[in-house]
């Protein structure tokens, strides 16, 4: 059986035969299908850090400075908090999180491998 690769970069790697993925390898005859997910990051601290800066806001003196800095604290938190996306695979055995990565074309990348992996599988 010849293998055949269909995608490689920097530990990934996509083939006919398997799936390597953050150092654990997956038989690519094991997989019954592959989707894309995605997980929206908590942002519960910074929703706290801008409610409560605006209620401090509305003192004045020494409140107003530290509501101002809560506010810009809980902006920075709501913006640099980003979504990430994954490889999910699901097996006989369950579903799994293959791969994770904030970049969503990277993933697509590696599904679209994988589906034309499992498409010429043996």
């Amino acid at each position: 059986m010849e293998e055949f690769i269909f995608f490689s970069l920097e530990g990934i790697k996509v083939s006919n035969i398997q799936f390597i993925a953050d150092g654990l390898t997956y038989a690519l005859q094991d997989v019954i299908a592959v989707e894309h997910g995605m997980t929206e990051p908590s942002r519960a601290f910074a929703t706290f850090c801008i409610l409560a800066g605006a209620f401090m806001f509305i003192f004045e003196d020494i409140f107003m400075f530290v509501g101002g800095f809560a506010i810009a604290l809980g902006m920075v938190a709501w913006f640099t908090s980003k979504t990430k996306y994954s490889v999910v695979i699901h097996t006989a055995s369950g579903e799994h999180q293959a791969l994770s990565s904030e970049s969503s074309h990277d993933i697509d990348r590696v599904i679209r491998a994988l589906n034309t992996a499992i498409i010429h599988r043996d």
